[in-house]
């Protein structure tokens, strides 16, 4: 009786196992069926993704060639269909949708931003790689520092191939202008806004600075633009032979080297803490700084003193009736934290005399070797020049030329300050950027 109660347990045992390994069989067949579905899941979706990249790619290629300014509305008559119809790139569909708003509009300059949706599809199925590419259209009365990178200079050229055979690197994402593009500056009104003038002329300036009334010029000199609790602004008349910037322990300073005499401005930016080291003038002490500093002539020397030019708040703004020499790197206290590199500095030239209206040299010059980095926002009325050395500009760049004898790289970051709304380019439209919103993977058919 017991070896038959073996012999059943035993067949029990058996069939147990045998349907056990049928079961095992049949879900490893389901399992290879599941990862082959996978497989040909990811290698569908890697061809649409490449797709869809190739497409953005083409649409960045067309947008850099293109010239706005053919279109009387290019967010309409461009940015359609018509110009970009689907298409198909191997198996996969290509479509792309349009839509547009008005993201500013003020005083005759307007921007306006352009969505392209972008849909890649394998024929026949539900899968879908979708992207968005977002494009800011500028037109009408364009500020100089909206603008990422334009020369005005005359080239037959496309902008990537003028500045690649000038040795200019450009990684931003706005899209770089050069041409014979004419722009229109005025010195005086911002010299009158900076002063607190109503016209500009040396009897006002006399009287400004409380010197006798005439209508020379004034002698050679540094001047406080005072008001309420404010220095507004610095006056240079004649050459600076040094200008230093320097930052540290919440302090900046900035230190002026005129005929061989130094003196030295410090404060906290935005704070009622200044101190100026000049001799004469007005009481200062404890004012708030407004940060901006015209020279009635050249700056032979800008330089860095110490670890740091610039603290993290500052926005200096230095507007030049002549040359600008730049003689070693320019860096904010911030730099080695991994921050972001916004410029602290507009380094700015007018080439036209702000009182005569005589034609002056208004170059903006890199000078030394080795690598250097210049966190500013660069104006230049004339070439912008720069020297053997590698040199990187952390903000965007308005030139009216470019000599590069080494190596140049403009960031294009953007900066906020309020000189560059005098220097405009009136009745364009530009492209200013092309960003890439996201690329995702959209309705799987699963």
């Amino acid at each position: 009786m017991a070896r038959r109660g073996n012999i059943v347990l035993s067949l029990l045992l058996m069939m147990l196992l045998a349907a056990s390994g049928l079961a095992l069989l049949a879900h490893s067949g389901l399992h290879f069926k599941i990862v082959a579905a996978r497989r040909e899941r990811r290698l569908e979706g890697a061809a649409l993704e490449q797709s869809l990249v190739l497409c953005l790619h083409r649409f960045r290629e067309r947008l850099a060639s293109a010239d706005m300014n053919a279109f009387p509305a290019p967010e309409r008559d461009f940015f359609n269909n018509d110009t970009f119809p689907d298409s198909a790139q191997g198996a996969d569909a290509i479509c792309q949708r349009f839509s547009c708003y008005t993201l500013r509009s003020n005083g005759g300059f307007r921007v306006v931003r352009i969505l392209d949706l972008v849909r890649a599809m394998r024929s026949g199925g539900r899968r879908a790689y979708v992207g968005r590419a977002g494009v800011d259209l500028y037109a009408g009365d364009i500020p100089a520092g909206e603008l990422g990178l334009l020369v005005r200079q005359k080239s037959e050229e496309s902008a990537e191939a003028f500045l690649a055979g000038r040795g200019v690197e450009y990684p931003a994402s706005q899209l770089p202008q050069v041409g014979d593009f004419a722009a229109r500056s005025d010195g005086e009104r911002l010299l009158c806004a900076a002063l607190g003038l109503q016209v500009p002329d040396w009897r006002r300036i006399r009287e400004r600075f409380g010197l006798e009334p005439s209508d020379a010029p004034i002698p050679s000199g540094i001047y406080l633009a005072c008001g309420e609790g404010e220095v507004a602004a610095v006056f240079v008349q004649g050459d600076l032979q040094k200008l230093e910037f320097g930052a540290g322990d919440g302090w900046q300073s900035i230190a002026f080297t005129q005929d061989g005499r130094r003196c030295e401005l410090r404060y906290r930016p935005g704070l009622p803490s200044l101190a100026w080291s000049g001799s004469g003038g007005p009481a200062v002490a404890g004012f708030t700084f407004g940060e901006k500093i015209i020279v009635h002539g050249s700056v032979w020397g800008i330089e860095q003193a110490g670890a740091a030019a610039f603290l993290h708040a500052a926005r200096i703004e230095l507007l030049a009736n002549g040359r600008l020499v730049v003689r070693s790197g320019l860096l904010g206290e911030n730099l080695e934290l991994g921050k972001e590199k916004l410029p602290c500095l507009l380094l700015m030239t007018s080439d036209r005399d702000l009182f005569s209206g005589d034609t002056v040299n208004a170059d903006v010059v890199f000078e030394g070797a080795g690598a250097k980095t210049i966190q500013a926002q660069v104006i230049a009325a004339g070439t912008l020049v720069n020297g053997d050395g590698r040199t990187e500009i952390t903000g965007s760049l308005f030139a009216g030329g470019i000599e590069n004898s080494g190596r140049l790289q403009v960031d294009a970051a953007a900066g906020e300050f309020a000189f560059d709304d005098y220097v405009r380019l009136s009745d364009f439209k530009f492209l200013k950027n092309f960003r890439v919103h996201f690329i995702q993977e959209d309705g799987d058919g699963e």
